[in-house]
């Protein structure tokens, strides 16, 4: 069924829990090694299967020709078979496929294997604990390189940096505490010098979450006190203060012989209101452990690869993110990391404190929460704001909020 690369993004919204809780990091649900999907990536009817071979009579739920995608837990080999009774082509995997490409909808038998769990990509969980001083070391062995493209003239910041020039106020239209400029914007297109960023003492936003399936999101936000839009028949259009984009690392955590692993399996790329996932073996690495990532220019929007990325058509343009290598962002150099607890809309610092930015209490006048991250929408262009509103912050995006989902 679906397996279309780009994968929307919704946000959810959480009720903060009372602060008495003690958030809770691991999951009750237990499931099976193997999990097939109808639909990409990880959608639609699924059945989970334990070691043995099942013929198309066994694929009671997701049915015959059907299987769009699949997660493999560590230690387990998989045979998909175009045909019935094992034969055919066939197509072996040892880990998760967002998309099953090439074996799309084509599956009528498989088989499941038990096999070692370690590869070449596993790595030991240090002092065999999850505790801070491991999440933090492995926080950082998967952080990013970014490339800020060539000509980018609106870098990252840290929030401190932005927030000297940012009021937060009631936005009567949402009932929310927002941040707005405050300097007034006199028209869609006004720029403040401190839209520049400032990344030589920018840090990566770095937030560890556990899921179902024994995974770990390692979520790494950017923040840029302001995102460029397009130019459309020559006039700016999709400007906004605050930008939040993010690249996800998805790790699969396991034991052997008493020994915590993990390895990695997926990585995600956000850009903008949608993304993109893929394999670990999809995408270049530094030194092994850190996934490379390009900020679009202007919007930040952020790729696997270097280019021009259409990723939208309106009525009168195409819009396209324009990707190159020009100023790398080590991100693993400046790091604030937290842990994030899906299940009760919080978190907690790891190597930093947990700012009150972060917490979702919107309507709280004391709180110092923050909803959306720049200035009410102004004009329009083609039924597109030519100034967008503000984005909403981490606390609010899937990658964080759902317990399931890779972003």
């Amino acid at each position: 069924m679906k397996c279309k690369r780009i994968q929307s993004i919704s946000l959810s919204a959480s009720i903060l829990l009372s602060a008495f809780l003690v958030p809770q990091s691991s999951f009750a649900v237990d499931h099976l090694p193997v999990t097939v999907y109808k639909d990409a990536p990880y959608s639609g009817a699924s059945q989970e299967f334990d070691v043995g071979s099942y013929n198309v009579g066994q694929l009671s739920t997701v049915g015959n020709d059907a299987i769009s995608s699949i997660r493999v837990a560590p230690g387990y080999k998989v045979t998909l078979y175009k045909d019935a009774n094992f034969s055919g082509s066939t197509k072996v995997l040892t880990s998760d496929q967002l998309y099953l490409d090439d074996f799309n909808d084509v599956t009528s038998s498989l088989k499941i294997e038990k096999i070692s769990p370690i590869d070449a990509t596993s790595v030991q969980v240090p002092n065999n604990t999850y505790n801070d001083a491991s999440k933090n070391t492995l926080l950082q062995m998967y952080a990013p390189r970014i490339w800020m493209a060539q000509g980018e003239t609106y870098f990252p910041s840290s929030v401190e940096f932005a927030q000297p020039h940012l009021q937060r106020y009631l936005n009567s239209s949402s009932g929310n505490y927002e941040y707005k400029t405050v300097q007034p914007l006199s028209s869609p297109s006004t720029k403040l010098p401190f839209f520049a960023g400032d990344l030589a003492n920018a840090p990566v936003y770095a937030f560890w979450v556990e899921k179902e399936y024994n995974n770990i999101d390692l979520v790494y936000f950017q923040f840029s006190p302001y995102n460029l839009g397009k130019v459309v028949v020559g006039s700016e259009f999709g400007n906004h203060v605050g930008d939040w984009e993010r690249i996800t690392v998805r790790l699969a955590k396991f034991t052997d012989n008493n020994n915590l692993y993990v390895k990695p399996v997926n990585v995600y790329y956000g850009a903008h209101s949608f993304g993109t996932g893929y394999r670990w073996d999809e995408v270049t690495k530094v030194n092994g452990t850190h996934a490379v990532g390009y900020s679009a220019l202007g919007s930040h929007g952020m790729w696997k690869d270097p280019g021009s990325h259409v990723y939208q058509n309106i009525v009168v343009a195409q819009l396209t993110d324009d990707c190159s290598a020009g100023t790398a962002w080590d991100t693993w150099n400046n790091m604030k990391n937290y842990e994030y607890f899906p299940s009760q809309s919080t978190g907690r610092g790891l190597n930093t404190s947990w700012p009150e930015w972060l917490n979702k209490d919107y309507t709280n006048p004391n709180s110092g929460s923050v909803y959306r991250w720049g200035n009410p929408s102004q004009g329009s262009l083609f039924g597109q704001p030519l100034l967008d509103n503000g984005p909403t912050g981490p606390q609010e995006k899937t990658s964080l909020t759902d317990g399931t989902k890779l972003d």
